[in-house]
């Protein structure tokens, strides 16, 4: 059996291999912390104990997560997020919302998936992980505006995925009892579901616009705060409580937890930072400092445990299907990411070049968030199911993916170049 000294010390090393990977050969980290966790998951069916390495889920989504998108928050330009807002907000709701119901149906129709497992896959596989592509961006020397939209709609769109998935859950199998809890749920008829449009769009906007509401007073009030200090570790502690307090106080409200968060990054990086009033320069270098060491950190976690997690036999033995439904996830994105940005260009000020929105729409990945959700649900035949999908999607949008937006991004850099000039 591994006690928490080994697991910590095989933490460690995995990150400092990656790292030592990625400086000689360019292969971001987060995609070595995959590889080495799948390694240990292999490792761990022969010898007993490195399973214990496996997190909570619900570790995942609270605690992992949350200091993520405040710290890809605060490093956002507001002056940017005001110049692609639109194409912003409505990539991280409506095209969440289509993705989720174009996957689901290309599963049932093209796919022949039962509508359980076909629309819970669908709305926990609909949020993008940017890690990956970001790192890709600093490395290629991406427009920073194009940077923010990837960024920004990632940090929202995980919190608008766990809404809609929540609400599928809710619809498919009844609120008022557990989610999944035996494999006879499996069924495809949909006539038993009843749906009521407006109730769940109103639902939806309350959990957003409210823990939008929530994270900004969290962050006013803690404003107010950093004015009264100008220690940098009283500071650095006040920033851990806005972000695990404005998802505590959402969530105990039934709000967005993650918007909360998202919204408290935005306002503690374009006010709290850039008031001398509120943070000196010395306290300011010490806060940006921890933050980059704590995304590090919580990065790493993610992206093990997606690998550690992984089940790569059942993978393999599941390929061609896991390759039908990628290739439906794919046409998701596609036929959301385009119409949106399409629209966007059409009735805004808002002008995104077609070359941006390929980028877009490939980088938009699937990570370790898409693998806490499908972890989360109660064991059961169809959680068994999900998860060899689930995990099979990951790993092909991380390495296909990965791989298609480096060649793109390499072979539009001359366009990158002239639009910089």
């Amino acid at each position: 059996m591994l006690n928490t000294d080994y697991v910590v010390l095989v933490f460690l090393g995995t990150i400092f291999i990656a790292s030592l990977v990625e400086s000689r050969t360019k292969i971001p980290y987060t995609m070595m912390l995959v590889v080495l966790g799948i390694i240990l998951s292999l490792v761990s069916l022969m010898i007993n104990g490195l399973d214990q390495i496996k997190l909570d889920p619900k570790l995942i989504i609270d605690f992992v997560i949350p200091p993520l998108i405040f710290e890809a928050m605060m490093r956002i330009d507001y002056k940017d997020f005001v110049n692609v807002k639109i194409s912003v907000l409505l990539l991280a709701t409506i095209g969440v919302v289509i993705t989720t119901l174009v996957v689901g149906f290309l599963l049932i129709y093209l796919v022949h998936l039962p509508f359980q497992i076909a629309f819970i896959f669908a709305a926990l596989i609909s949020p993008t992980d940017a890690a990956i592509v970001i790192k890709t961006f600093k490395i290629l020397n991406v427009p920073r505006l194009l940077s923010t939209i990837v960024e920004m709609e990632s940090s929202f769109n995980d919190a608008t995925g766990i809404i809609i998935f929540t609400l599928i859950v809710g619809i498919v199998f009844g609120s008022s009892s557990s989610p999944i809890n035996t494999g006879s749920l499996i069924t495809n008829n949909l006539s038993s579901i009843n749906i009521d449009i407006l109730h769940e769009i109103g639902h939806f906007l309350y959990l957003f616009i409210g823990g939008m509401l929530v994270g900004l007073i969290i962050a006013i009030i803690t404003n107010k705060l950093h004015t009264l200090m100008n220690n940098p570790f009283s500071e650095i502690s006040l920033t851990i409580t806005t972000v695990f307090g404005s998802a505590l106080v959402a969530n105990a409200l039934g709000l967005s937890g993650l918007i909360a968060v998202a919204t408290a990054g935005l306002y503690f990086g374009n006010v709290t930072m850039r008031k001398e009033s509120s943070m000196s320069k010395e306290v300011r270098d010490t806060v940006s400092n921890f933050w980059d060491i704590a995304a590090f950190f919580a990065n790493s976690v993610a992206f093990l445990y997606l690998g550690v997690t992984m089940n790569i036999i059942d993978v393999g033995q599941n390929i061609i299907l896991i390759l039908l439904v990628f290739a439906s996830v794919l046409i998701g994105r596609a036929l959301s990411t385009y119409p949106i940005l399409s629209l966007v260009n059409k009735f805004t000020k808002e002008k995104i070049p077609l070359f941006w929105q390929n980028v877009i729409m490939i980088g938009g990945m699937r990570g370790a968030l898409s693998v806490a959700l499908v972890t989360s649900l109660p064991q059961s035949e169809l959680k068994n199911k999900l998860e060899i999908l689930t995990f099979g999607v990951v790993l092909f949008s991380l390495i296909i993916q990965y791989i298609s937006l480096t060649k793109y991004l390499k072979k539009i850099s001359i366009k990158f170049e002239k639009m910089t000039k």
